[in-house]
């Protein structure tokens, strides 16, 4: 049983995106197992790695698209990416200089910041831009 489902509340109308935040899905399920298995401070690393990975090329398709269709927020977007990828990179810093407990901080993160904040909020936003630009 997954910790949290992808449903259509969270689509943004966009199959690539979609696919995307879907990937982010199974991160935040794969951190939620392995704390309740106790593999949570073992496989945080390892989870970290990947959701950075992940938000790079992530990020770097969303800017692109933006970008191409001219969205007018584009550049406020931009810095909330790179807000979101300094406190992704400043996490991984942290379990490397060995911080106590951290896997429920990084869910608590995933949760909060990116499926409220960014995906519905700042998401949302931009792609009913971008998707009526396709459709004209």
């Amino acid at each position: 049983m997954a910790f949290v489902d992808w449903t259509e509340y969270y689509s943004v109308r966009n199959n690539l995106l979609d696919n995307q935040h879907q990937q982010l899905f199974d991160i935040i399920n794969d951190l939620h197992q392995a704390i309740r298995t106790k593999q949570g401070e073992d496989r945080l690393a390892e989870v970290v790695r990947s959701l950075i990975d992940y938000t790079r090329s992530h990020f770097a398709d969303e800017e692109k698209m933006m970008e191409e269709k001219g969205f007018p927020d584009y550049s406020q977007h931009k810095s909330a990416h790179q807000r979101l990828l300094q406190q992704v990179t400043d996490i991984e810093h942290k379990l490397h200089d060995g911080s106590e407990s951290m896997a429920p901080d990084v869910l608590c993160f995933l949760l909060s910041e990116w499926l409220v904040k960014h995906i519905i909020d700042l998401d949302k936003q931009y792609t009913s831009y971008i998707n009526e630009a396709q459709r004209a």
